[in-house]
């Protein structure tokens, strides 16, 4: 990464919805150079992201990604707007982080395509619904595109790419030295799908997990101590993919023969994750979910999780 905060000057962006995502992509346009309109429908939203933005730059501080004294240039390149049509004027990128509801951003997505014209670059950060779909009331289907960011923004390098069954080859072109210039890494899905790359692959890890705690085969606690004690240390050295060559095709092909059958397939949530929902059982924020959380206990996960990401940005930077 680059400490160079004034690369890309003279671009604009517009940010869609100011929310836990939003903001983290409006301050990692803003350091790249982008001047960024945010706008958000919930009155103040907007100017609260800006605060949230000041404080997740000092992260950016401790990571050595940007000097102390750069905090007030790089937020000073955001500004919030009143309506959607303030914050796309002269946009060349817009960036949309609203709801997770198809009609909310087809509804955003049909007023960007009417606001910004070609060649600006319209994105999603939807995890998990079609950029087809979104894009179906846009004059210029062409140019809207899949940039998932993966939270928080700020700290972690990776946007997901992918294209709409309309978009051109140019636009993903185009978003990924976008994004290659403001220093993120992007990684190309070459097609949509559900869920695109990074919950698919989550995802099939929680199925089988949650299906082990459903059928009393383990326990939450156990597949943490189990993920964070082997996974979690030979994945960030080795990724999946290595891990398979170095213990050999030959070996995975072996234990697929017999582990693949016996492997959860089910398409339905497990009984007691229904369960849980449906007594309010939710997570974290509810005080109870796969466990029980203290007052406060949420924000100190919060708090190590960044530390974490920091250290691991240090390091990507050679600190």
């Amino acid at each position: 990464m680059t400490t160079d905060s004034t690369a890309g000057n003279g671009r604009r962006a517009v940010v869609a919805g100011a929310g836990r995502m939003g903001h983290g992509i409006a301050l990692e346009l803003a350091r790249g150079g982008f001047h960024v309109s945010l706008y958000d429908a919930a009155a103040g939203r907007a100017e609260a992201a800006i605060s949230e933005a000041r404080v997740d730059a000092q992260d950016l501080v401790r990571a050595g990604v940007i000097a102390d004294d750069e905090v007030n240039v790089v937020v000073g390149r955001l500004r919030a707007a009143e309506t959607l049509a303030d914050a796309a004027d002269g946009a060349d990128f817009g960036a949309e982080a609203v709801a997770e509801d198809l009609k909310v951003k087809q509804d955003v997505f049909a007023e960007l395509d009417r606001l910004c014209p070609p060649p600006a670059i319209l994105t999603s950060n939807t995890s998990s619904i079609s950029i087809s779909e979104i894009a179906s009331g846009c004059a210029h289907p062409e140019r809207v595109a899949l940039a998932h960011w993966m939270l928080p923004p700020h700290l972690i390098p990776i946007v997901e790419i992918a294209p709409g069954e309309a978009t051109d080859a140019v636009t993903i072109n185009g978003l990924r030295e976008l994004l290659e210039s403001i220093d993120k890494q992007p990684v190309h899905i070459r097609k949509e799908l559900p869920g695109y790359l990074m919950n698919r692959l989550q995802f099939a890890l929680a199925r089988e997990a949650l299906s082990l705690i459903d059928k009393g085969v383990t326990t939450a606690e156990e597949i943490d101590v189990l993920i964070k004690g082997v996974l979690a240390r030979r994945i960030p050295v080795l990724g999946i993919m290595r891990q398979a060559d170095m213990a050999g095709l030959d070996v995975y092909r072996q234990i697929f023969t017999y582990l693949g059958p016996d492997l959860d397939a089910s398409d339905e949530p497990p009984a007691f994750l229904e369960k849980a929902v449906a007594a309010g059982h939710t997570g974290a924020r509810e005080g109870r979910g796969l466990f029980t959380w203290e007052a406060g206990e949420f924000e100190r996960y919060v708090a190590a999780r960044n530390d974490a990401l920091i250290e691991a940005l240090r390091k990507d930077r050679g600190g």
